[in-house]
């Protein structure tokens, strides 16, 4: 039996680990934290994403914790709806439609796919080896060092794994935006999924179960003083916005710099270390991030399942590279378009936004079906 050490225990590690568990692989998971992370608000889940989920086992699980999103469009700061719609012919046309939960829930049903003990956490980890033909893959937890078939790098958008790999590689650069997010309570608010876009300004809410909602507001940062806050710019915006920022002071705000990587990695393994999730692609969030790290992790499970030598491990690997690396790249270009265009802030490029507008990517049947199906359109490798 194959064994793999998975760094990290976000969604991309653990949706790793549990995929592989499945193929019959011994998995250990590695997280600095105490505990499992559990920060970041809310989550939409796309078809892709819960084709994926099934294939991982934990579909069921997520449904039942989740809420469908029946409709969505575009607002102006006043109010006015700028495009509204269903979002019924997401599920008509790719079997699934579109889902929210908290973060919190993805994280949790993702561990419970795991054997008891799987996870070790306050583990100070650092890749050791790559390994190769002769030697097997390294990683040092705290002062030990730990050896496995297999190292599934899953350690976020400031990988050290990557740096390792590739320390000539520019890294991440920012993309002059930056972002607030928050859940707070939703009673007495009237609420519709829907992205309100301003000039260098938009702001998302997501409604999730339990009567909670995600909002995400996003920024120029020439637009932005960051230690402000979102108030001074989103707080005369149309209802609900004012009463959500007023309900985020007494909860936890999240504020990130977004950033992406300077260009993509030339492969996502080396030897017998393997990058996914934001490890292997960090973007901007405009085209469902989590979506793809659960693609990642059904296709490498996937591709390595049957591996039993050093051949067919790396045959498997170039496998996974091959399939992810394009997808990722191409999705990567697209999410950066995305932001730069729902960001104009001169009033003539607004009108001609305006006129082309989408929902967090989801546009009109009739206008975003190759958008859509760029990003949406996936299935397991062996569906």
């Amino acid at each position: 039996m194959l064994s793999a050490n998975v760094i990290g225990a976000g969604i991309a590690g653990l949706a790793a680990a549990a995929a592989l568990d499945r193929r019959g692989w011994t998995v250990r998971v590695f997280e600095r934290g105490p505990d499992l992370r559990t920060t970041g608000g809310g989550i939409g889940i796309t078809p892709n994403g819960m084709l994926a989920l099934d294939a991982i086992g934990v579909g069921d699980a997520v449904q039942a914790r989740s809420v469908v999103q029946r409709e969505g469009g575009v607002r102006a700061p006043s109010g006015r709806w700028i495009a509204r719609s269903s979002l019924g012919f997401v599920e008509e046309r790719y079997g699934e439609p579109i889902r929210a939960l908290p973060r919190t829930d993805l994280i949790t049903a993702l561990a419970d796919a795991l054997p008891p003990g799987t996870i070790q956490f306050g583990a100070r980890v650092e890749p050791a080896g790559v390994g190769d033909a002769h030697t097997p893959g390294t990683i040092r937890v705290d002062s030990a060092e730990l050896e496995a078939d297999l190292v599934v790098a899953a350690d976020g958008i400031r990988s050290a794994a990557r740096r390792e790999l590739y320390p000539e590689h520019p890294g991440l650069r920012r993309t002059g935006s930056v972002s607030w997010r928050c859940v707070v309570p939703a009673d007495g608010l009237a609420l519709d999924a829907a992205e309100t876009w301003g000039a260098g300004l938009r702001l998302s809410i997501l409604p999730l179960p339990g009567g909670r909602v995600h909002f995400s507001a996003l920024a120029r940062t020439h637009r932005a003083n960051v230690e402000d806050g979102p108030v001074p710019l989103f707080g005369h915006w149309h209802e609900p916005i004012p009463r959500l920022l007023e309900r985020s002071a007494r909860e936890v705000l999240f504020f990130d710099r977004i950033e992406e990587l300077a260009r993509p990695v030339d492969r996502f393994f080396a030897g017998r270390m393997v990058l996914t999730g934001d490890a292997a692609h960090p973007m901007t969030p405009n085209v469902g991030s989590a979506n793809l790290a659960l693609e990642d992790a059904v296709e490498l499970a996937h591709a390595l399942g049957p591996a039993r030598s050093w051949d067919e491990l790396r045959a498997g690997l170039a496998r996974y590279d091959a399939s992810r690396r394009p997808r990722t790249s191409r999705l990567s270009r697209m999410s950066r378009w995305m932001g730069r265009f729902a960001e104009l802030s001169s009033p003539p490029a607004i009108a001609v936004r305006n006129s082309g507008v989408w929902l967090g990517g989801f546009l009109p049947e009739a206008v975003s079906r190759r958008s859509m199906d760029a990003m949406v359109r996936w299935a397991p490798p062996f569906g």
